[in-house]
């Protein structure tokens, strides 16, 4: 190891020039077995450092020219041949020369300081470390030896408190140069933070990026990824803070230890943790520029929030990208990035990472196919349940056992699908197969049955669940009061409403807009606004489905002067409306008559949202259709073909009867076959047009065998 020591004196030949002169280099390694002698003058004009050739002669280097004013980035070699060539050398930080630190490497000058403390090395020849003093004899010289006695010194100092000593002690150093020493001889990761939070705390010392990083080394050596994470927090939360920024100081500061890849995750998971999504996907592609592969498990934590806050087409080029990486895949991983899948509705994509699962070694698991079998159930198509039933089979022939999850989700599917039948049967296999129904179980059957109109069921079922000590929620009830308004029986659904409140549970905006909607269906407006009375007296405040059944009440009774009040009155309380209510006044327009009105009102959607659905498009065509004006009526279904919205069974329905009802029978047949030929099934509504707008008026329509 060699020793650098010397006086600095004022180089006389120059106004702002001083020399090192009688420098020293002792070696202990194999490349030095004798003393070397010589000078090292230098000058600074104008923020340039020039240094002399004598410096480096005996070991055969060229002079250098570093240029460091402030503004540059980068320095350049120049040469005693008087040939300019040139190379870069990036600066480790970029001050006037008044103010930088030095870092003396014979192939490689990073800094200088033009007063105070400098630090030198010499690469490739050991390490060398000198602290020297402008115009002072040096005070401070480092061998190996000597740096680790400075260092064990220190710790102790600090380990035993002696703040007055310590801060005498490394009165010469920045926070960021004595964090590299530690760094350096591998101190306590304990007592480096101890030190950190104490420059911080006593002396009000503002850390800089530098040492924050390389206080992350130190913790993340030492495996305190605790404690590292809270740095990363502190990091994150700089107004300045850049990802880029931060994986080149990390890389800086590593003083030859190896980047640690634990840095990068936690740094990831933090991201994650703070919202900051795009900072996180930044880290991840710009951790293989520096050969960092972070782990599986942070990267998970990154896509389940890219899923989670719904920027799933991030998420799949997440994925992607660590696949292209190697960086392999688990099962979690896969669940992930299935439930994407799965909740954008393109579950034939989610269902084929099953075969890319084996490729990987991976096995689904029981997540894997409830996943699955829960998007499925979600599909709203026909035949979604059997595809469901296909997965459970599938689930149980490779001995993957169904879960309350797993039957939960298809009696919820099976319910929804208006298939009570389904839904009991399968509740008899679960408990079959030992599971027992929870609340979330019985709410779905409930539900069901009064969607179905089996309030009476569903009250006795709501009676068992009791008996077997599963406790009824909020959602029990709402689905209790929902059945009873089916069936106008607001006053048992009042009844409910009060033993809601004896059970000590609060009641919500959708108990009461049930109740109100349950008033409007029988005409009792009055009744339905007391209810609104006291919601917001309860400090329930009325959304939109509360104004969309108050106005579909006073539609329903031709009051459109009230109706346009509660539209004023959402616009004053900030309550947007959304396609329901435009849906529920382009049918009342339209019953009116007023089929120009309601086509400003689709318009209107179409320029500042909520987007129109099917029903939208459909409610006005009927209107069309009513008025005898089939000609804008099948203009509107180009515009919503344009739109990207194809006509449902629902559309043909509407168009087939208008025709018919226009006297254009032969139109209609060709709309008729034009329906069967793109593989719709008719509905109810589709057999009674043709039979009595078609068959009853006398025209024999030609099916082309589609109809047995």
């Amino acid at each position: 190891m060699a020793i650098f020591r010397g006086r600095l004196t004022r180089f006389k030949s120059s106004k702002n020039g001083y020399s090192i002169t009688k420098c020293n280099v002792i070696t202990r390694s194999e490349f030095f077995h004798s003393q070397h002698q010589f000078s090292f003058p230098f000058n600074t004009e104008e923020n340039n450092l020039i240094i002399h050739s004598q410096f480096f002669q005996q070991q055969c280097i060229p002079p250098y020219s570093m240029h460091l004013n402030s503004n540059l980035s980068h320095t350049h070699h120049q040469f005693p041949n008087q040939n300019q060539r040139k190379c870069p050398i990036p600066l480790l930080s970029v001050k006037p020369v008044s103010q930088i630190r030095c870092l003396f490497r014979p192939e490689n000058i990073n800094s200088l300081s033009h007063s105070g403390v400098c630090t030198c090395f010499v690469q490739n020849h050991d390490l060398v470390r000198g602290l020297c003093t402008v115009n002072q004899p040096a005070r401070i010289a480092f061998s190996a030896d000597d740096a680790e006695e400075f260092v064990k010194k220190t710790c102790s100092l600090i380990k035993k408190r002696r703040w007055r000593a310590l801060n005498s002690a490394v009165s010469e150093l920045t926070p960021s140069e004595f964090l590299q020493l530690l760094l350096g001889w591998k101190a306590d990761a304990k007592l480096a933070l101890r030190y950190f939070k104490w420059a911080e705390r006593e002396h009000g010392v503002k850390h800089t990026s530098e040492s924050y990083c390389t206080l992350l080394h130190i913790l993340a050596r030492a495996k305190r990824h605790g404690a590292v994470q809270v740095q990363l927090q502190h990091i994150i939360s700089q107004e300045n803070h850049s990802t880029a920024a931060f994986f080149h100081m990390l890389a800086k500061t590593r003083n030859r230890c190896p980047l640690n890849p634990a840095i990068v995750d936690i740094l990831i998971v933090v991201y994650a943790q703070n919202d900051m999504l795009a900072e996180a996907v930044e880290a991840i592609n710009r951790s293989q520029f520096y050969e960092l592969s972070p782990s599986i498990i942070s990267c998970n934590v990154l896509l389940d929030a890219l899923v989670k806050t719904r920027q799933t087409e991030m998420a799949r080029k997440v994925y992607w990208a660590l696949i292209r990486r190697r960086i392999t895949p688990n099962v979690n991983t896969f669940n992930i990035v299935i439930h994407a899948l799965s909740k954008e509705g393109k579950l034939q994509k989610a269902t084929d990472l099953l075969t890319d699962m084996q490729s990987w070694g991976c096995s689904p698991n029981a997540i894997t196919y409830n996943t699955l079998i829960d998007g499925h159930c979600k599909k709203g198509i026909i035949g979604k349940m059997y595809k469901a039933k296909e997965l459970l089979n599938e689930m149980l022939v490779k001995g993957l056992f169904p879960t309350q999850v797993t039957y939960n989700t298809l009696i919820d599917g099976y319910c929804k699908e208006g298939d009570g039948a389904a839904a009991f049967k399968m509740l008899e296999k679960m408990k079959e197969n030992g599971i027992l129904p929870n609340v979330v179980t019985y709410n779905a059957l409930i539900c069901g049955l009064c969607n179905e109109d089996k309030t009476e069921e569903a009250f006795n079922l709501h009676g068992e669940m009791q008996e077997k000590g599963v406790v009824p929620s909020l959602i029990t009830y709402n689905s209790l009061i929902n059945g009873l308004c089916k069936n106008g029986q607001t006053i048992k659904g009042e009844e409910l409403l009060d033993e809601i409140t004896r059970k000590g549970l609060v009641p919500n905006s959708v108990t009461y807009n049930t109740l109100i909607d349950g008033y409007r269906k029988k005409g009792e407006m009055q009744e339905a606004f007391r209810l609104l009375g006291c919601m917001i007296k309860k400090g329930i405040h009325a959304n939109v489905s509360t104004y969309n059944a108050l106005i579909n009440g006073f539609c329903k009774i031709g009051k459109m002067k009230e109706t346009e009040k509660l539209l004023d009155e959402m616009a004053e309380k900030n309550v947007k409306a959304d396609v329901i209510t435009y849906n529920i006044l382009i049918s009342a327009l339209c019953q009116q008559g007023r089929t120009p009105k309601a086509n400003k009102l689709l318009n209107e959607m179409l320029e500042v949202g909520p987007a129109p659905n099917y029903l939208t498009y459909n409610t006005l065509m009927n209107g069309f259709c009513e008025e005898d004006d089939i000609k804008s009526a099948l203009r509107l279904r180009k515009e919503m073909a344009k739109r990207g919205r194809w006509a449902n069974i629902s559309t043909y329905n509407v168009l087939i009867k208008g025709l018919c009802r226009k006297g254009k029978m032969q139109d209609a047949n060709e709309l008729l076959n034009e329906m069967l030929e793109k593989g719709m099934t008719p509905n109810h509504v589709t057999y009674n047009v043709v039979r009595e707008e078609m068959i009853e008026k006398g025209f024999v329509p030609d099916i082309e065998g589609h109809f047995t």
